[in-house]
């Protein structure tokens, strides 16, 4: 059971559930409405109602909590759908701490981004996972579709330049102020129409660096409307970009205390 004050605009009942709740599908939450497991200040609710703000909302479903891939006594790591953001309210961060209180998220994952996130135990680990980070020792694998006919294998090397103002980021061919080198490794998978699908692998990884990387090289990841074309991903019939996180490498030196998780292979299976 959870309670809480909703204080936005008025909205349908079963829309604030579904905030509340990221990982309840919808019709899970118009079952929790028809069942009366629901209450708005106070009172037992049995239809989609319009909720105003300053209501109080007592909501009976279980909390819902994310696959568990790998976990040993330092790390965690967990399965994010698309569309649960990895930090923030309501968020993959906040649904592991039910279960894990005191896990450090350790990277993110786009919100429409689905696939492995890692959480450190302690402060300690966390601090050796974002040194490994920093120099290259996490190789990250994703699966992508794109558009457009990837013909080889190829490593893509350019310049990234985030623009906060915009939440967006630009890829350039040569070196500029504030730009950042990045590397994305790609790897063709196989065909399907007009599309390709792709291994892509990146060691840390900077925002949004395989989507728009990918896309300036003209192969957008399919149902990506932030770097892609609206026509084609309506074509396709995607709102999600087509990308998933499915493989997490270590490279530790010796002398880390996570030198044993060189023999681990952590793959969404």
């Amino acid at each position: 059971m959870r309670e809480f004050n909703y204080n936005k605009k008025p909205q349908r009942l079963s829309k604030i559930i579904a905030e509340e709740y990221p990982l309840l599908s919808y019709n899970a939450i118009l079952r929790l409405i028809a069942d009366k497991d629901v209450r708005v200040d106070g009172e037992r609710v049995q239809e989609d109602v319009v909720v105003g703000t300053g209501s109080v909302i007592r909501c009976y479903a279980k909390d819902v909590t994310l696959k568990t891939v790998y976990e040993d006594e330092n790390i965690l790591v967990v399965y994010k759908p698309k569309g649960i953001a990895s930090d923030g309210d309501n968020s993959a961060e906040s649904i592991v701490f039910t279960t894990c209180n005191g896990a450090i998220l350790c990277h993110r994952l786009d919100t429409n981004t689905d696939g492995l996130l890692m959480f450190a135990k302690s402060g300690r680990v966390a601090t050796e996972i974002d040194n490994a980070f920093k120099c290259g020792y996490v190789v990250k694998h994703y699966t992508a579709r794109v558009y457009g006919r990837v013909e080889a294998d190829t490593v893509y090397s350019d310049y990234l330049v985030k623009n906060a103002e915009e939440g967006k980021v630009y890829v350039y061919p040569e070196k500029r102020a504030g730009a950042q080198l990045i590397n994305t490794a790609v790897k063709v998978v196989g065909y399907d129409g007009d599309t390709t699908v792709v291994e892509v692998s990146i060691r840390s990884g900077k925002t949004h660096q395989i989507r728009a990387h990918l896309a300036a090289h003209g192969h957008f990841i399919l149902g990506d409307s932030k770097y892609g074309r609206d026509d084609i991903n309506r074509k396709y019939k995607l709102k999600k970009q087509q990308l998933t996180a499915n493989q997490i490498i270590f490279r530790f030196p010796p002398n880390s205390f996570l030198y044993y998780l060189n023999a681990k292979s952590i793959t969404l299976g």
